[in-house]
């Protein structure tokens, strides 16, 4: 009897590791029909609706599987009710393969979810950045305020002291964010977090990389662990110290220009585009600079985000900005293909190639923008 037991026990964690699907039991016992429960993936950066199920007595179910965790909705629709603004019911969890369970009363977006552990330490994780993210939403609020004609409430000074302040809380949310990677080494959730919060818009690769090699060889070797790997990768091209990775896109005339036909020359990348406000606010500055300097061994390129069908916005934000120097594109947005190698996902930000084709500083902006090139540019 003992070995029988034993044996059944010795089972138990493979029983586990085999499930590969996912089982969604919902219970909303006030919903009445007819009414519908959609189930909602992340998949290629977009929302697509995989799956529905008619709400019957208060329930629902679903059935599937999914590579890894992945970020999913869970929307409910009652017939004759709007879905939209705030009489849209959903909510948000991380799917994975295990059964999970989603229990409310009249609406899913008070639900409770338990069943999946990737969720379960998100929430954990969400819990211990929340009181800093609520003060950063305060400040945007309060700083981001316009008067009628679309000025700013507060002075200038104000909204620089603020700006200040944001980034040191967003430096706090990364430190908390760093911590709970660290201490979930074996956890999807913890790669998860190192992947999308320390492997932020300006990470340093070198500073980072130690931690990635830290987490188990499965995780590390998981379709998550080798987009993370891309990541570092990615990252390294734009670092202080490396070397330049070349690129030919179009100017606006349609004209190819490639990057290392300046080689023996600085050269500024400004990656930037007309629909983003911070882009267009600092574009003055790198102007300044750009007249300063233009006589000593000087270029810029800028490599503009816009989307496709966006090349006449394009066009006019460069004219009526005063912007003289090189403009390409390859109007993909996001998915411009400079942005891309680089690892560029917010802008604005910059690169500065010296005549060697070595990266040497990076994100050079604002008033003192002429100041820092003129001495690193020697």
């Amino acid at each position: 009897m003992k070995k029988s037991i034993f044996s059944i026990l010795m089972l138990l964690p493979f029983v586990v590791a085999a499930q590969k699907s996912y089982i969604i039991s919902g219970k909303l016992p006030a919903v009445k029909s007819p009414a519908k429960a959609y189930l909602v993936l992340l998949k290629d950066n977009a929302w697509k609706e995989i799956d529905s199920a008619s709400i019957i007595d208060g329930k629902f179910r679903f059935t599937g599987s999914v590579m890894e965790p992945q970020s999913a909705i869970i929307a409910v629709r009652r017939s004759g009710i709007p879905d939209s603004g705030t009489q849209r019911d959903s909510r948000g969890f991380f799917i994975e393969n295990s059964n999970i369970s989603i229990v409310g009363k009249d609406a899913v977006r008070d639900a409770i979810i338990t069943g999946s552990k990737s969720d379960q330490e998100n929430q954990e994780r969400e819990e211990l950045i929340k009181p800093v993210t609520a003060k950063i939403i305060r400040l945007q609020d309060e700083f981001g305020k316009k008067n009628a004609d679309g000025s700013f409430v507060k002075s200038l000074e104000e909204r620089k002291k603020a700006g200040d302040s944001l980034q040191k809380l967003v430096a706090m949310n990364k430190q908390i964010n760093l911590k709970f990677a660290e201490t979930h080494l074996n956890s999807f959730m913890g790669l998860y977090t190192f992947n999308m919060y320390v492997l932020d818009n300006k990470f340093d690769p070198a500073k980072e990389e130690p931690l990635f090699n830290r987490f188990s060889a499965a995780l590390k070797s998981s379709p998550l662990g080798k987009r993370t790997v891309e990541k570092l990768v990615i990252g390294k091209r734009r670092q202080t110290g490396a070397k330049a990775t070349d690129f030919t896109q179009n100017d606006l005339n349609g004209n190819p220009f490639t990057l290392s036909s300046l080689r023996g020359k600085y050269v500024l990348v400004d990656f930037w585009a007309s629909w983003c406000g911070p882009c267009r606010a600092e574009n003055p500055n790198v102007v300044k600079a750009y007249n300063e300097l233009k006589g000593k061994n000087f270029e810029i390129v800028g490599v503009s985000l816009d989307y496709p069908g966006s090349k006449a916005a394009w066009a006019e934000a460069v004219k009526k900005d005063g912007l003289p120097w090189i403009q390409v594109s390859d109007l993909k947005g996001w998915k411009n293909e400079v942005a891309v190698m680089y690892g560029i996902n917010s802008v604005p930000q910059n690169l500065l190639i010296d005549p060697q084709g070595m990266i040497i500083a990076k994100n050079l902006r604002g008033e003192a923008l002429t100041e820092k090139l003129k001495e690193l540019i020697k």
